[in-house]
């Protein structure tokens, strides 16, 4: 019996329909004012699993016959621009991506993928059980180690006979290709074993698969660098799937600031086992985002090209549930505990933090492995908080042995503070401030913001922080990823909280670098 995967017989439920009629009436509304078509994928469909209503294998003809007579396939890009010069209204014709973005990663043969898109790796001459794509994106600073962790996290975690049957695939999906190859090659020399083994492999992709990014439909009230961030995502998840679909039965998606459970890979075969007597369409092994989401390969043309078809609309986590839904799976299917862990604060996204982390993860992670050096000049510590007997506000603040030691107060009232008195005024490359536990996320300062002073205030106050630096985003802050000024010569630094809190609250770590 094929595990999972199989037609569903089940009775759909009627929402099913209203979406798919919603959704239809608006790809056609959208389509039409874009004058952009979108083929289906042309190559003959392997599998019959989970077909929506409507769908056509040979759709692609349907959209050819849109075209005029004389406007082949290859000259359908010609057309297009030649019918946007002529374009008299004022609504734009969207770029011709979405035309050739499918048709383009299907018509690639075997040897042409190998020569135009691997980086580093081969292609084994047998199916795999397992691929697990992974597309790198730069960020700053320590942003860039991230990769690195995911890798070794799973070379760990999986035994000799098991790296047999996994392939990883390693999308460099940066849009600064110069990174892209400096990258892949300080991968290919830290990897180059697995990578001569065909256990990974590297790819990339050529910039003009992107069409202009940044315009969407206005369904999720993006700003415009988000959308564009988050359009380019769903391209980018689109690629890597369409060079995935055939390299093993199974494909499962993480990001590259993840690390993997232990044992992972006999979770996943044990989960798709118990759940081969029902129809699905994804398996999901973590409850964040688009991390660790499991398809048959079988399925993969079908949701890239729905990811191309929609990709600035909405964002991919949303795109999926859509795609679950009009695939007659109703509900999402998690496994009990979290196989992947978020270790990245560092977002894509510039100026954006991202504090989360699965609290349902398999296994106990020591947050401070991922810690950078801080330079924490010597500085006296102040606070008004209530503190939980026993707990000092140096401990968030002074090196220790003991990493885990944190400042633990029973509340916190508006205007509580937390404030470090350098000896002499210093020039500040970056303040990092956490709270709360790293993975559970409890005891956390949600609103507070981040002051500094240069000099004392009054009643013999050594230091009076009176210039707001940024805000902390859910109980996070970081002067630089968020991108927040600093002014020279600061004497003090303080964490002031805006709001009550009548719960117990953590201030775990204060980090402060000095300008060299």
């Amino acid at each position: 019996m094929k595990h999972g995967c199989r037609s569903c017989r089940s009775r759909v439920h009627p929402i099913v329909y209203l979406s798919f009629f919603v959704m239809s009436l608006m790809l056609v509304q959208y389509y039409v004012k874009s004058c952009v078509i979108i083929p289906t994928p042309n190559e003959p469909q392997t599998s019959t699993h989970f077909q929506p209503v409507g769908y056509k294998a040979g759709g692609a003809s349907h959209f050819q016959k849109l075209l005029p007579k004389d406007a082949s396939t290859d000259t359908t890009t010609e057309y297009l621009v030649n019918e946007k010069a002529n374009h008299t209204s004022k609504e734009k014709v969207l770029p011709p991506m979405l035309l050739e973005g499918p048709d383009k990663f299907i018509t690639w043969n075997k040897s042409t993928w190998s020569e135009n898109t691997v980086l580093f790796g081969r292609s084994r001459n047998i199916t795999g059980y397992l691929t697990i794509g992974i597309p790198v994106v730069k960020r700053k600073r320590e942003g860039n180690r991230y990769i690195y962790a995911t890798l070794s996290s799973l070379i760990s975690a999986t035994t000799a006979s098991e790296k047999e049957d996994i392939v990883v695939v390693v999308y460099m999906s940066d849009s600064d290709k110069a990174w892209n190859m400096e990258t892949s090659q300080q991968i290919n020399e830290r990897f180059s074993g697995y990578i001569g083994a065909g256990f990974l492999q590297i790819i990339h992709s050529p910039l003009n698969i992107y069409p202009e990014l940044g315009k969407n439909a206005n369904f999720n009230r993006d700003s415009k660098s988000r959308t564009a961030w988050r359009s380019k995502q769903n391209i980018d998840y689109a690629f890597l799937m369409w060079y995935s679909k055939q390299l093993s039965k199974y494909y499962l998606q993480i990001e590259d600031d993840v690390i993997s459970s232990r044992r992972f890979f006999g979770d996943v075969q044990n989960f798709i086992k118990r759940n081969s007597a029902i129809p699905w369409v994804v398996l999901e092994f973590s409850r964040m985002g688009f991390i660790g989401k499991l398809f048959c390969s079988d399925v993969l043309p079908r949701f890239s090209t729905y990811l191309l078809s929609m990709f600035n609309v909405l964002p991919c986590d949303l795109l999926l549930t859509n795609f679950r839904t009009l695939h007659n799976q109703a509900s999402p299917i998690f496994h009990r505990k979290g196989l992947f862990q978020h270790i990245g604060k560092i977002s894509s996204l510039r100026g954006k933090i991202s504090p989360w982390t699965d609290t349902a993860f398999k296994d106990p992670v020591d947050q401070s492995s991922f810690d950078i050096h801080w330079d924490n000049p010597v500085a006296e510590i102040d606070s008004n908080m209530d503190a939980v007997r026993g707990s000092f506000p140096e401990n968030a603040y002074h090196k220790t042995k003991n990493k885990s030691l944190f400042y633990a107060v029973k509340n916190v009232k508006t205007n509580d503070f937390y404030k470090v008195v350098f000896s002499n005024p210093i020039n500040i490359s970056r303040v990092v401030v956490s709270t709360g536990h790293p993975v559970l996320r409890t005891g956390v300062l949600k609103r507070g913001q981040v002051k500094v002073g240069k000099g004392p205030g009054g009643s013999g106050d050594r230091c009076r922080p009176d210039q707001v630096v940024g805000s902390l985003y859910e109980g996070e802050f970081d002067s630089e990823i968020q991108e927040y000024y600093i002014p020279p010569n600061v004497k003090c630094i303080s964490v002031v909280a805006l709001c009550n809190v009548t719960k117990p609250v953590i201030i775990r770590k204060i980090g402060v670098n000095i300008q060299t």
